[in-house]
């Protein structure tokens, strides 16, 4: 039998066979004996109540979500009236002086078994917190038997978040821009997404970027002496005197292929030995499997010299930090493009590095990925928002899961849901119809969560989307808006209605209708009375329900309702409400029970 020999520090090495060490002459083991472990005294700890129900839930990925300068309220409920001695207290690092530091606040009774505590958190970010509970008024304390709980503070402009995609390259010159921002305005808007106003490369696409830090020379207003900067500026400027925020677009995975980067600094570009310019450029899954953008080279933010990584990450985070300065100015947000396909690393400490700098700067991220990632990323990397995709769910069943999961997540996932983006087609190319946007928008604003948007050109029905590859001459349209009417009625009512702000509250009634949604969404803040929201996606003839909101409102021998978008006023017998909804049509009814 053949046998290794053991390293000469008398210990195999891994892999290496062990060599069986010979007995002493009195029989014993040549192997010292390992010490036992001491076993602690460790006796039950003293419970409270035999069950308590808590409001919150608890462990990183189960996190709540709450609003800078808002009241977030938590309680602990007993199963059973504790003696009035037993207290309650809350350890947490919301509001402590310092990042790592605790402090404790006193929960308050409420009636026999409830205990309150109410705590308005001061700034945004991502906070621990305990309770303990004492049953001798206070002398002895015992921590909460489960793992620490979380919440998310986000800051209050993305909610009730109504955003416009403005798209530079149809829209002329950046004093064209300023002067459109009364029209999205009206519109009941108050935040725009402007796509990114970076020096063009020659495909001429906003996310092919020659120059990170210098605007295209195509949006600059002819006859003045600012520079292109300086006129993005004074637009900025504008948007904040009529109230609006500002979002500005990161493209932070790539550059053009004719870039001050690409030439500069090609060390900064992955290689590609297969590649004519040995640059590789970015890729993306379509249908058809991967697909390659000739006019992107990517970023190598893993880049083996520590030196040169180090550079890439200072100079792409001061390109984040450039922009995102504009958008805090206005109380806005950035958008992260393609987060999905980031450098994990680097996009965590760039949106860390964001939040620290610009505490109440709202981001949005453009990512696609599985729950339990979501999860994870959305508290480490700050995303306050995160965007769905409504457009991909063209029939009815299929939307309507997509909305159960939309509020199955809204706990711990703020979605930002626009009825289409600037990359889809338009209402008209996805849907059959222009007129789909009724009840497509109706349904992404009031039986969301409480941030929508649209593209540029859907208020007036074009029947295409908006290329926005290429230098156009401005694009504008005779008389009024076809849909502003609508879109307006829609976003007052996400405005002044908490319930359609929140999740959770979806509750549908349509019988799992085929061409119609229909929910009811009980507001937050009163006890009895709702919304009853019905769409109807058929682009072809009108259609009807029955909605029975005997579970929403009781016994109820009467509902007297108010259709928010008609102004017609009815009263129904009883608790079923029977709608009868035009092609492409939507009501809103506010319902009270009498």
């Amino acid at each position: 039998m053949t046998t290794r020999h053991s390293s000469p520090t008398g210990r195999p090495e891994p892999g290496e066979w062990s060599v069986p060490q010979p007995a002493r002459e009195d029989g014993t083991l040549a192997v010292a004996r390992r010490a036992i472990p001491s076993l602690p005294e460790r006796p039950r700890v003293t419970v409270i109540a035999p069950a308590i129900q808590r409001s919150y839930p608890v462990g990183r990925q189960e996190f709540s979500r709450a609003y800078l300068h808002r009241p977030f309220e938590i309680s602990l409920t007993t199963d059973v009236p504790p003696p009035a001695q037993v207290q309650f207290c809350l350890d947490t690092t919301l509001n402590a002086p310092a990042d790592g530091e605790w402090v404790t606040l006193p929960f308050e009774r409420l009636g026999d078994r409830t205990f309150r505590c109410c705590i308005t958190p001061r700034r945004t970010g991502f906070f621990g917190f305990r309770a303990r509970g004492s049953v001798d008024g206070g002398a002895t304390w015992v921590k909460d038997a489960v793992p620490v709980a979380w919440v998310m503070v986000d800051p209050p402009n993305i909610d009730g978040l109504r955003m416009y995609t403005l798209i530079p390259t149809v829209s002329g010159s950046i004093a064209d821009w300023s002067a459109d921002l009364q029209h999205i305005k009206n519109l009941g808007f108050n935040a725009i997404h402007l796509l990114p106003v970076t020096r063009l490369d020659d495909s001429q696409s906003p996310y092919s970027a020659r120059d990170l830090f210098d605007v295209d020379h195509a949006y600059l207003m002819a006859g003045t002496k600012r520079d292109g900067l300086e006129q993005i500026e004074a637009f900025v400027q504008r948007a904040r005197d009529l109230d609006l925020a500002l979002c500005f677009d990161l493209v932070l995975n790539h550059v053009g292929v004719h870039s001050t980067i690409a030439r500069r600094a090609p060390a900064w570009i992955v290689p590609d030995q297969n590649s004519p310019d040995g640059n590789k450029r970015a890729r993306y899954w379509s249908d058809s499997g991967w697909r390659t953008w000739d006019d992107l080279v990517l970023i190598n933010y893993e880049h083996p010299s520590d030196l040169t990584r180090a550079e890439i990450w200072e100079y792409m985070t001061q390109y984040a930090m450039f922009w995102a300065r504009y958008a805090d100015y206005t109380g806005g947000l950035v958008r992260f493009d393609n987060f999905h396909a980031s450098n994990p690393e680097f996009a965590k400490a760039v949106a860390l590095a964001l939040s620290r700098e610009y505490p109440n700067l709202g981001i949005l991220a453009e990512y696609f990925t599985d729950d339990v990632t979501l999860l994870n990323t959305v508290p480490d990397c700050r995303l306050n928002l995160v965007l769905a995709t409504p457009w991909g769910y063209r029939f009815v069943p299929d939307l309507r899961r997509y909305l159960r999961y939309i509020h199955r997540l809204s706990k711990h996932i703020r979605y930002f849901m626009p009825a289409t983006s600037h990359d889809s087609g338009s209402p008209a190319q996805e849907f059959g119809s222009a007129d789909s946007i009724v009840p497509r928008y109706v349904a992404c604003t009031l039986l969301g969560t409480g941030s929508t948007g649209i593209s540029q050109g859907v208020e007036w029905g074009t029947p295409e989307k908006i290329n926005f590859i290429g230098r156009k001459p401005r694009q504008t349209w005779p008389g009024e808006p076809r849909f502003g009417r609508l879109i307006q009625s829609v976003n007052e009512l996400l405005a002044g209605n908490a319930a359609f702000r929140c999740g959770g509250n979806c509750e549908f009634v349509d019988h799992d209708h085929d061409a119609i949604i229909a929910a009811f969404r009980r507001n937050p803040d009163r006890p009895t009375g709702g919304f009853l929201v019905a769409c109807n996606f058929d682009i072809h003839r009108s259609q009807q329900v029955l909605c029975d909101l005997g579970a929403q409102l009781g016994s109820a021998r009467q509902i007297e309702g108010r259709e928010r978008l008609g102004g017609q006023q009815a009263r129904f017998n009883g608790t079923v409400v029977p709608l009868a909804l035009p092609r492409c049509g939507a009501a809103v009814w506010e319902l009270e029970p009498l």
